[in-house]
Parts: C-alpha cells; structure tokens; sequence
C-alpha cells in the first residue's frame, strides 16, 4: 500500500494499451493431430506494453456467472468437478467476503453460439483464461485475434468470428482463485485440463498504481490496483454500495459490502480518475487527495485471514471498504447480459483450447 498527494482535477485521460501477436505451442499442435482441433488452431496472446505485465494473478477455472440488472445479484454455478475439502468455517468466509465484489464485472472472450471461454493452452500443459476489467480492452485483444486468424484456414475463421465478449463478475474470480486446482476445463480433444485465470488490468491503472507506489511491485506480473482515500467517505449504511453508473454516493440497490459501524465506509475504485472525479463532488472545496493504491489479490489474502509476505494492505479499514465498479463497465456488462439471450455468460467446465505463447 502507498499514498500520493494528488490534485483531484489534476486527472490524465485514460487508455488501454493491449497488444497481442500470434504464438503456438506444441501441446496444440500435437492435440490437433489426434483430436478435432483445427491444424492451425491460433490465438493472439495478451500483453501489455511493458511484458512484464502481460498476466496477471492466477485463479482456477471454469464456472461461470451472468451480470445481473442493477437490483439483481450474481447466482454462482455449481461444478461437479470441484472437490469440496474447504472447512465450512471457510467456505462461509469465502462466500461472505467475495460477494462484497458481485458487483464488479469483468469481461471474457467466449464463443457466441455456446458460451464456451477461449484459453489459451500453456507449454506447461496448463489452460489459461484471461479476464479484463475493461471492456476495450477485451474488444481489443478479440479484434487483433480476428485480424490475425483471417489468413488462416476456415475452421479458424470461423471460430474467430463467432467469438464475442461476455460479462463475468469479480465475485466468482476471486473463488476459484481460493479453489486451486479443483477445477478442469474439457476442451476439443476430450481432455481435461487444469486452468488458471489472469485478470488484466487496465494500463491506465497501472501506470497511475506506479507513479503512486514507486516500490516497483505494479510491474510485477499478477498485480491488479486498487484506488482510495483515507478520508474519502460515505454514510454508515447498508447499502452505500453504489448505484449502476458506479456513482458511489448514490443510493442503489447496495450489496452490503463490509460492515462500517459508526465510521464512515471508504469506496476503492479501480481507476484513479474515477476516484478523482468522485472526491471533486464530494469536496469541491479541496485542492489535494492523498490517494493509496492497494493489490486487488493481496488485499482479498488479507480479507481471508491471511497475510502475503511483503502485502501492502491497511487491514484496519478493510470492513469499511465498498468496492465500485466504473460506470462504463457497469453499463457494458448490462449490455453484454441482455444480449445473450438463452446462450451461458461462460460455459461452466468446457474450454475452447487455443495455441499460445
């Protein structure tokens, strides 16, 4: 955790800087010998500007969760595959603590006609799946995968162009990160394979997390920032948790983030110029903001009962957090919701298999 004086109108403009290029690997190539992958089955792998944040923290996989409307929760889906060894006493606090981010979505690349996630299928013999917390930056990545698959065969056409982008929630990210190993994606070729999820940040935040925590950890693969100001604060309530603009002072459905008691709860934003925008309207008259910067993975250790060696968290305002989505992902991943009709928001179990670096 580290703290930055800012001036509130002092906001950069944002934007999302996600490349990709083509890579196979031999596990794809040589599934496709035996299975019903396409012979050139290609993906367009994630990276961000600086290489070293290309991933982002690991999870394991494949459930899948639609994004509500504005006064609905998230439903999590059961898994037949996933072991149940977790004490009830965990199970309880998992379930207790990632719900206070049912409303964040995020956005993942499934395919259209079924809901299937694509992953990319590692060297490693591992799946990975990507979640992004921006919607253009999931658009991004798909539209480069497309432009990179048009000189290819058909079947790779054709899965590229069938693909879209679909809204997941943060709540169910942050379980199968705490359910390691549990879980396996059946791809093409009939096989089962264990899979990790890497949330992308955006790159506008990342740059903002650097210039604030000079420490050097948010170019560190896995890192996902964090925004608040200690003084910062809403009314003690039940439901301050944000309306679907994201507006953190408007009163919405709410979803019991944490418990504030008499003090006053903080909102943590996942952009900085949100946070910004937000103070300016509640404290016109200030000039400055001390804004901190928080691991989003680091911070959910904490909340678990846990402590990360080298975690930057301030665990005696971790109740009082409310976690708030932006209003432009919130919009989208309504968006993304009422148009799939009767297709899975992501296919619980099942992997489109692609090659990657």
């Amino acid at each position: 955790m580290a703290a930055m004086v800012q001036n509130p109108r002092d906001v950069e403009s944002s934007s999302n800087i996600l490349t990709n290029g083509n890579h196979g690997t031999k596990e794809a190539t040589e599934a496709s010998s035996s299975s019903s992958y396409s012979s050139s089955a290609t993906t367009s792998t994630i990276k961000t500007r600086r290489e070293a944040l290309s991933l982002a923290t690991k999870a394991t996989t494949a459930t899948a969760l639609a994004l509500a409307t504005t006064t609905t929760t998230f439903l999590l889906p059961q898994n037949a595959n996933a072991e149940t060894t977790a004490s009830t006493s965990q199970i309880q606090l998992l379930d207790q603590q990632s719900s206070r981010f049912k409303r964040i979505p995020l956005f993942a690349i499934v395919s259209s006609t079924t809901g299937t996630p694509f992953m990319i299928l590692q060297n490693t013999g591992r799946a990975q799946a990507y979640f992004f917390t921006t919607y253009d930056g999931a658009q991004l990545v798909l539209s480069d995968a497309i432009r990179d698959a048009a000189d290819k065969d058909l079947s790779t056409v054709n899965m590229w162009n069938e693909a879209k982008i679909s809204a997941v929630n943060l709540e169910l990210v942050l379980k199968l990160n705490k359910n390691k190993g549990r879980y396996k994606a059946l791809a093409q070729n009939n096989v089962k394979y264990e899979a990790v999820y890497d949330v992308i940040p955006s790159i506008k935040a990342l740059n903002d997390a650097e210039r604030i925590d000079k420490s050097g950890m948010y170019s560190e693969r896995g890192r996902v920032p964090l925004f608040y100001a200690n003084d910062f604060q809403l009314e003690s309530t039940s439901s301050n948790a944000g309306s679907a603009s994201g507006s953190p002072g408007s009163s919405g459905s709410g979803s019991g983030d944490g418990d504030g008691g008499k003090l006053g709860r903080i909102p943590v934003f996942f952009e900085k110029a949100d946070l910004l925008r937000e103070y300016t309207k509640k404290y016109p008259d200030k000039t400055d903001v001390v804004i901190t910067v928080v691991d989003l993975m680091d911070l959910f250790e904490v909340m678990m009962g846990n402590k990360p060696i080298g975690a930057k968290v301030d665990d005696t305002i971790i109740d009082r957090m409310v976690f708030v989505p932006t209003g432009e992902s919130r919009k989208r991943a309504i968006e993304c919701e009422k148009g799939r009709g009767a297709v899975s928001a992501y296919k619980v179990g099942e992997m489109i298999a692609v090659g990657g670096k």
